[in-house]
């Protein structure tokens, strides 16, 4: 029982190698739980069970890729999008000089068209 405590202690310490680089990275602390967990139970698993040898590699690379890869990409990878929003810019044309805007419209507005009301 305490061999079975100091490797579960030993896994969650090398858990927080990686898991550190993708705080740095700016992960949110949810997904930092759930790394932090898997990371947790697959060294545990490596350590517990040795016999396991196809699960070597993938710990082993799971544990090197925010490392090589940046967690920048892990997270665009994760994601499935930008991380950053790209810049809008306003290629409107303006009204002519001496001419009135027209009227913009809001989506559910009601316009009065005749200013005198109803006849």
């Amino acid at each position: 029982m305490p061999l079975l405590l100091l490797l579960a202690l030993v896994a969650g310490l090398l858990a927080l190698l990686p898991v550190w680089r993708l705080h740095v990275a700016g992960w949110p602390s949810r997904w930092l739980l759930a790394a932090w967990l898997v990371y947790t139970i697959g060294i545990f698993v490596v350590l517990r069970l040795p016999v396991l040898r196809l699960v070597v590699p993938i710990v082993v690379l799971a544990f090197l890729a925010p490392f090589v890869a940046g967690p920048e990409r892990l997270t665009r990878v994760l994601v499935g999008r930008r991380t950053t929003p790209g810049v809008v810019i306003d290629v409107t044309p303006r009204a002519a000089p001496g001419i009135d805007e027209p009227p913009r419209h809001v989506e559910g507005e009601v316009i009065d068209d005749d200013p005198e009301g109803p006849a």
